[in-house]
């Protein structure tokens, strides 16, 4: 229950933690400022199709699901760093597609109606709605401290260079905190 509430914690403050440097970043990408409502709206529409993938899945187990949903979080948080290399706005949106369809709130509520005792599951879902607003509201908030930071760091093997600024080290920090998650799940 307590991976599963910070499993939608992590959800959460990913989903939000784009917005203050959306438009800064699909500037950067070559693309006008509204292209960042894009950006930010391109993972609820792919949590949608997830949601229903994700019902019929957990019918019978959790884990799998979930460990799904970590890959495509780290994975789709990474390239969205990378997409900035590149400058490519449509590998920002297909991976902010990506990040999406690892939605797992699904799950997590799929999980508490499951396996929580009637006597507690209005506290659990209570904690739930706490946990989202937490995430929510860190979300931005990280953000703005990722915003401090500006530096490159040199891939001695693959000569290529990792941009971590304002724009790139949301998906950067998402990754390391999914990472860790799933090492924790696994």
């Amino acid at each position: 229950l307590f991976m599963s509430l910070a499993g939608a914690f992590l959800y959460c403050m990913n989903y939000y933690i784009v917005e203050p440097s959306s438009t800064m970043y699909v500037n950067a990408l070559g693309a006008h400022d509204a292209a960042g409502a894009t950006l930010i709206g391109m993972m609820p529409i792919a949590s949608f199709f997830s949601a229903i993938a994700y019902s019929v899945w957990t019918n019978k187990i959790y884990r799998s699901p979930f460990l799904v949903s970590c890959c495509l979080m780290v994975s789709g948080n990474i390239v969205y760093s990378a997409a900035f290399n590149y400058k490519s706005l449509s590998m920002a949106l297909i991976v902010r597609f990506m990040t999406g369809l690892g939605g797992l709130k699904m799950i997590v509520r799929r999980y508490i109606a499951d396996t929580t005792c009637l006597s507690i599951r209005t506290s659990v879902n209570a904690l739930l709605g706490m946990v989202i607003a937490a995430g929510s509201a860190l979300g931005p908030g990280c953000a703005i401290m990722l915003s401090n930071f500006d530096f490159i760091i040199s891939m001695p093997i693959t000569n290529t260079e990792l941009w971590f600024n304002a724009m790139t080290g949301p998906g950067w920090f998402m990754a390391v905190m999914w990472s860790i998650f799933s090492i924790t799940l696994w």
